[in-house]
């Protein structure tokens, strides 16, 4: 073999084998991709419907995906730029009530998975809005006559109304049961008032301690009154009176004969709660429960006399009185209301008093006595919650909404579907008559107020002051009849031979005599059946018609009246004497 090729074989042996062996292997593969999240960390509890989701994704290996998870629902993709090292990623985070888990995956180039998972609870917000608690009825300030209000009211919470209480006066409060509440929250509750202002103090709770104070603020009494030509009010527990004084009955002293056309504060007379005026007799009940009466005193009216002593003979005090004077054998009383010539009251257990003309009956004591000139009790009744006096016949509405009446029926004043000219001194319930919320007399009529918002009247009909729409041969009906076309009535009025009353939107409606103007309407002609009255007068606080004029209240603390002027009845100096005014004027108390 030749010594040349033996040489270089060697070396070409060594490069075939050279050239055979492996490249070298390639550098170690990435990490898999991690999570830094910033917000709102491994563990968050939020009240929101979105929760925002924040950090930063490491993938050395480039990134390649980015989903997030929530619970067992769908992924969902991410924008991402691809190949990124480091990258930002912001969402937001829709989250349903409830415990959920957060999945977070990341994939890089090299097909490394990275993950992370937060928990997140979202509970429900914190309730911070309170109850609404809203009073419908009474009109605030409003002056009621009967001891039974009833009040009207909404309360609704956003979430859970938990408890519903009211207080009267201060009292304890009581409680609602809010799950007998009606549609909206409505609720209804009686409350038995004192005489003069009121308060009743509701509180409504969510079940989160968000609470709501609302107060109903109304008057138990009149806080005005008209008598045959005087009138009067009562502001700030002081009287205020003007009009025919013949008698004393404005209550000025005995220094002060004269008629008064403007209003005069009734001297070192205060803490008035209620007063009621009538012909030429005036009474006025306090807020500590005593009486106050003065004026004509002809059939002891007046209640001034002292009971009858066995050993001594009774000389009846029918002196006229011009200043207010004590009646001293009543306290404890809670109203009060005047006739033509006898008055009632009304005393916190329900029973009722009587004194004056007697000669029908209209004392309702169970006596023939003429006349009494104290207090005495009206036989058989209880649980009484309002009491009205007319010319010579007496009217009482009990709790259980029954009507009572005793004294003259000469024109069907009793209401039991007969006439006669008998004296009846016990009271007797009107049959056929329920649900009866509010009464009121005039001199011959009464009408009486149902809880379904209409109106029955019996009695004299001259001017067609029932308000049936019908007129009648004998100018009367002895039985109850439903007043034309009211079916929402809230309160009624009368005296004389008119009629009034009070719709549910607060305004009046009349009908009856009206050759004076008495029923505000603008005219003068007589309506027998009820018609808009007192254009554009609304939210009247209190109404009192005398025999042909009437004052009134409105909330605003305006005064107006209207009807016959003569001697100053109308409170204005600038007014004509004996003269009609159809419409309202305004009065101003000095």
């Amino acid at each position: 073999m030749n010594s040349r090729l033996l040489t270089v074989l060697p070396a070409l042996l060594l490069f075939a084998c050279d050239s055979a062996s492996p490249p070298p292997p390639p550098p170690d593969q990435p990490e898999a991709p991690s999570f830094v999240v910033l917000s709102p960390g491994p563990v968050a509890e939020t009240h929101e419907s979105s929760l925002e989701i924040s950090g930063r994704v490491k993938a050395d290996g480039g990134l390649a995906e980015l989903t997030w998870q929530v619970d067992e629902g769908a992924p969902q993709a991410l924008q991402i730029e691809p190949g990124t090292v480091d990258f930002p990623f912001s969402f937001a985070l829709p989250l349903a009530e409830g415990e959920h888990l957060l999945h977070l995956r990341a994939v890089d180039g090299y097909g490394g998975v990275g993950t992370s998972e937060v928990r997140i609870t979202r509970s429900p917000p914190p309730d911070t809005q309170a109850p609404e608690v809203q009073v419908l009825s009474p009109m605030e300030g409003q002056s009621i006559t009967v001891r039974r209000v009833r009040l009207e009211g909404t309360a609704t919470d956003a979430l859970h109304l938990a408890s519903l209480t009211w207080a009267l006066n201060g009292s304890e409060p009581e409680a609602l049961d809010v799950a007998a509440l009606g549609t909206g929250g409505a609720f209804a509750f009686e409350v038995t008032p004192r005489p003069g202002a009121n308060k009743v103090l509701l509180r409504a709770t969510d079940a989160s301690g968000n609470a709501t104070e609302v107060t109903a603020s109304f008057y138990y009494g009149s806080r005005s009154g008209a008598g045959g030509l005087h009138t009067g009010v009562v502001r700030d527990g002081f009287l205020y009176t003007w009009g025919r004084n013949n008698r004393g009955q404005l209550g000025l002293g005995a220094s002060v004969t004269a008629d008064q056309k403007l209003p005069l504060k009734v001297p070192d007379f205060e803490g008035v709660a209620a007063m009621a005026f009538n012909q030429n007799n005036s009474l006025a009940l306090k807020a500590d429960g005593t009486v106050w009466s003065w004026g004509e005193n002809a059939q002891g009216q007046l209640g001034l006399g002292a009971p009858p002593d066995p050993e001594h003979p009774h000389t009846p005090d029918l002196t006229a009185r011009w200043s207010p004077t004590l009646i001293s054998s009543l306290s404890g009383v809670v109203a009060i209301t005047v006739g033509y010539r006898h008055a009632l009251v009304l005393m916190e257990d329900g029973t009722v008093r009587a004194f004056g003309d007697n000669s029908t009956g209209q004392l309702g004591d169970g006596s023939s006595a003429s006349l009494a000139d104290y207090p005495v009790a009206v036989s058989g009744l209880s649980d009484v919650v309002k009491v009205v006096a007319g010319s010579m016949h007496s009217v009482a509405l009990r709790r259980d909404g029954t009507v009572w009446v005793w004294g003259r029926n000469s024109y069907g004043n009793l209401g039991g579907g007969t006439v006669d000219s008998t004296p009846h001194s016990t009271p007797t319930q009107v049959p056929g008559l329920t649900g009866v919320v509010d009464i009121a007399t005039g001199r011959d009529h009464v009408l009486a107020l149902h809880s379904d918002g209409t109106v029955s009247g019996w009695g004299l009909d001259a001017s067609g002051q029932l308000g049936s729409g019908e007129t009648f041969p004998d100018d009367q009906s002895a039985s109850p009849l439903k007043v034309k076309g009211l079916a929402d009535a809230r309160a009624v009025f009368a005296n004389g031979n008119m009629s009034y009353a009070q719709r549910a939107d607060g305004s009046l409606i009349s009908w009856g005599q009206n050759f004076n103007g008495q029923l505000g309407n603008g005219g003068k002609t007589d309506m027998n059946e009820p018609t808009p009255s007192v254009s554009g007068l609304t939210g009247l606080l209190t109404l009192a018609p005398g025999a042909t004029h009437v004052i009134s209240i409105r909330k605003d603390g305006a005064i107006f009246a209207w009807g016959w002027s003569s001697r100053g009845s109308l409170g204005r100096d600038d007014l004509l004497d004996n003269w009609s005014y159809p419409e309202p004027v305004q009065v101003t108390l000095p």
